[in-house]
């Protein structure tokens, strides 16, 4: 699991992410500002996957040292995967998760790229705070809806900045990466992104400072 691979979809953002989360945010991760704010999220997550969450086969994109995998088992979630382009913060996941005694399937893999799962393996994918990550988003959200069961539902969300401010984010982010971070969408946006892959968008919330998308595979 904690083998390093070379990337077969190679960017400079990717290897800006690889940088950060295999190397400084291992360590530092559950203690940052955002961290510490997102059991709100973590709670918006477990409402929106509904009292059916201890049958669901739930799979997160980017789950770091896996806080919302933690939260969804203490909600009673049984059948839960996970995934980072980090081997290091997924082995900080592996040793938290080991250490409470909870089976969680944790795989190093670049989502870009390839998710090692079969076809239709799961109810739910949750992608929070990852999309802005990727530089080839389509062929990302491909993989997810092919690892999704027909009918399986992908939470999306991330973070959304007033028009004038995301707009200069971007344009920095277009010369120097920053912990990996690509490009920052808006609500609508990300939902053209899942459509254009063939979800079907059945919610789209807009909160202070994120977006909240909710697609099914059809």
């Amino acid at each position: 699991m904690v083998e390093p691979g070379t990337f077969r979809k190679p960017d400079r953002y990717k290897a800006s992410s690889y940088r950060a989360y295999n190397g400084k945010m291992p360590g530092c991760y559950d203690t940052a500002i955002w961290s510490r704010g997102a059991a709100s999220i973590d709670r918006a997550i477990i409402e929106k996957l509904g009292p059916s969450i201890r049958s669901l086969r739930i799979l997160d994109v980017g789950c770091a040292t896996g806080r919302l995998l933690d939260h969804l088992a203490e909600a009673g979630a049984t059948r839960l995967a996970g995934t980072d382009l980090a081997p290091n913060i997924l082995e900080v996941a592996a040793k938290k998760f080991a250490q409470r005694g909870a089976e969680v399937d944790l795989r190093v893999a670049d989502a870009e790229d390839r998710l090692p799962w079969d076809d239709e393996s799961f109810d739910a994918v949750t992608l929070t705070g990852v999309l802005h990550h990727f530089f080839r988003p389509e062929d990302a959200l491909a993989e997810i809806r092919r690892v999704l069961r027909p009918a399986g539902r992908l939470l999306v969300l991330d973070a959304c900045f007033f028009p004038l401010v995301r707009q200069i984010v971007n344009l920095a982010l277009r010369v120097a990466p920053h912990d990996g971070d690509y490009h920052f969408y808006t609500a609508a946006q990300a939902a053209g992104l899942l459509a254009d892959v063939g979800f079907e968008i059945a919610q789209r919330e807009i909160g202070f400072g994120a977006f909240f998308v909710i697609a099914v595979k059809r």
